[in-house]
């Protein structure tokens, strides 16, 4: 066993070879490898006291201090179990398990519809220099197309991966010049490959579900060919792909029910460590160990959070962190990610008495996650672009109450936090019994909607972090679910029109003149439809394809009518004059789930409307359809 004097002394190799990595001669920063070297050799003495693990740092002086390290691992098995039983106790237990748990850019091409420049967004389809790649997950098949688009005429599929009869079921896709990055999720029976030893009564545990990325080499896409696998167990949230580093997280949930109704020597602690496999370095199945599990002084949920870095570049194997908490909604720039994570407390009648966010903020680099700070505030985000980052600022909006019944107590909040997550500046109780809808941020604005029968559009100064206000507000009828940025002085909202009631009459665009601030404008409107049309550019803003040099925007919408469907895509060109013009509409007509138009994009002066069964090839200028493909 080690000396006290050989475990210090490996830290400080550690501490002196990361001083010479990051040439940071005064300052030593709080890294999570450290941590898990401390924790992994004291966590027997430490996890559960009050003693604080500490790791030094040099000051300007030269002298050695010690700083508190931000994050613990849980240690043990004993550790792990104790934790989820004290937090989450019988009664606990019973009560709560049935409650709720861009910018404007110039494109030379088409590129997914993403909220921050530089930094991709997983799609269902992606189209890399004359290919299209699309993924077509059916009733009886799963599968990625692959269609030349260099030339209308010719226009074809060249070229399918099959998931149909795989584990491995794809969702979205990433495209580098010759890669293909495939993300998905992989459903099986639990392994034996981790197990130490028998339990003494082993509980039976559901099938696992691991998420994670198969890699294929493209430079001949009428062949892609794979060449690597990472996995993780869990289910897949979101990643996001930051120069040739894709960033994924997932989370894993942990049945409590069993750690809550059996004893310590009746579970096999081997169930409950998550696995993941890497076929870079061998692709043998790897436990994480509680070792390398990190836990918050106040336990969020009983999920594991896994982040998953890889490098696309190398072979290096992928950075994998473990987390005891969960994870909802991801906002990322290209330095940092922050997850957001809600929490509801309830009271005897399931009632909400109080609603907060958990942050996590981790800074990203070369394909690694580094964990930074955490924090807790008021209310619930509405999705990703509640959160933004700019500069040292991260920005966040939220609704506290009961958010899904605006009939009771609700208001709005907008934070400013700094680099360390620490509140800056706030904005509290505005638009009370309504909740958010959408939000953008520009550098130093922030536009927010709310609704409860009417659609209240704030303009919101964010030019001095400590002192945010309200500048104008603007009532009209409906609301938006997004909102996109035209130009300095213009932003296009996406949603619903509504009646006095606020009952929703159709879809709508509209064109908002922010130019000045203390007073936003309708400038204008157009509506789409009727109560029984719907898009999912409501919801998801990947959905929108908008041509910047063209002033063309266009999106899915289906027409529901007698138990017929009529999915289309009308093509609108923008005029700060005339407003939206209606250019046409290009039409799959069919009853069949599988033809609903999915998405829409472009190569060379045709557009593509993608649908599970058919692709359309249509003429950017005219809208009259080239080639129809069957897939």
């Amino acid at each position: 066993m080690k000396t006290d004097k050989q475990f210090i002394d490996e830290i400080y190799k550690k501490y002196e070879e990361h001083l010479k990595e990051n040439a940071k001669p005064k300052y030593i920063q709080k890294i999570v490898n450290v941590a898990a070297v401390l924790v992994v050799v004291l966590s027997a003495i430490f996890v559960f006291s009050g003693t604080s693990l500490q790791e030094k740092k040099i000051s300007e002086n030269g002298k050695i201090e010690e700083t508190k390290i931000q994050l613990k691992t849980v240690g043990s098995f004993e550790n792990f179990y104790n934790t989820i039983k004290e937090s989450y106790g019988a009664t606990d237990y019973e009560a709560t398990k049935n409650t709720i748990q861009d910018s404007v850019r110039e494109e030379t091409s088409y590129q997914t519809n993403v909220q921050e420049e530089n930094v991709d967004e997983s799609d269902i389809v992606k189209v890399n220099g004359n290919y299209i790649y699309y993924v077509s997950n059916g009733i009886e098949q799963s599968k990625i197309v692959i269609i030349e688009a260099e030339n209308a005429e010719n226009s074809n599929k060249i070229a399918e991966i099959d998931y149909t009869s795989e584990k491995f079921k794809p969702r979205e896709i990433y495209t580098t010049e010759n890669k293909l990055i495939v993300i998905g999720n992989e459903t099986e029976n639990v392994t034996e490959i981790c197990r130490i030893d028998e339990a003494i009564n082993d509980i039976a545990m559901p099938p696992e579900s691991k998420s994670g990325i198969i890699v294929y080499d493209i430079s001949n896409p009428k062949e892609p060919k794979e060449t690597r696998r990472v996995l993780v167990d869990g289910n897949y949230l979101t990643s996001r792909m930051i120069d040739n580093n894709i960033y994924l997280t997932a989370t894993k949930y942990i049945y409590t029910s069993n750690i809550i109704e059996n004893n310590l020597e009746d579970l096999n602690e081997n169930d409950y460590m998550p696995k993941y496999i890497d076929t870079s370095t061998g692709g043998e199945e790897k436990c994480i160990s509680y070792n390398d599990i990190y836990y918050f002084d106040k336990m969020q949920s009983t999920n594991y959070l896994i982040l998953m870095g890889v490098n696309l570049e190398t072979d290096e194997e992928a950075n994998i962190q473990t987390f005891l908490g969960a994870g909802e909604y991801t906002y990322s720039s290209d330095k940092n990610m922050y997850i957001a994570t809600s929490n509801f407390e309830f009271d005897e009648k399931y009632r909400i008495k109080n609603s907060t966010t958990h942050i996590l903020k981790f800074a990203l680099n070369g394909g690694k996650f580094r964990f930074v700070a955490e924090t807790d505030i008021q209310g619930i985000v509405n999705n990703q672009f509640s959160m933004d980052e700019n500069g040292e600022y991260f920005r966040i909006t939220t609704t506290t109450g009961e958010i899904w019944n605006t009939n009771k107590d609700t208001s709005n909040n907008l934070y400013i936090l700094n680099n360390n997550l620490e509140k800056v500046g706030e904005i509290t109780g505005f638009a009370p019994e309504e909740k958010i809808y959408s939000v953008r941020y520009t550098e130093d604005k922030a536009y927010v909607v709310t609704f409860k029968q009417t659609d209240p559009l704030f303009v919101i100064d964010l030019s001095n972090p400590s002192t945010p206000q309200i500048l104008g507000e603007l009532k009209i009828p409906g609301y938006s679910t997004y909102l996109h940025p035209y130009d300095e002085t213009h932003i296009i909202g996406f949603g619903y029109d509504t009646d006095k009631d606020g009952r929703t009459t159709g879809l709508k665009l509209t064109m908002f003149d922010v130019s000045d601030l203390n007073n936003p404008k309708e400038m204008f409107t157009t509506k789409i439809g009727n109560r029984n049309v719907g898009s999912s550019l409501t919801y998801n803003h990947k959905s929108l394809l908008y041509m910047k040099n063209n002033n063309i925007i266009a999106f899915p919408v289906n027409y529901y009518n007698s138990g017929t469907t009529r999915s289309a895509v009308p093509i609108y060109k923008i005029d700060l004059k005339k407003g939206f013009v209606l250019q046409g509409e290009i039409s799959h007509m069919s009853n069949e789930y599988e033809e609903e138009i999915e998405r829409v994009v472009y190569v060379g002066n045709n557009y593509y409307t993608l649908s599970k069964r058919i692709v359309k090839v249509v003429d950017m200028e005219t809208l009259e359809q080239i080639k129809e493909i069957e897939i």
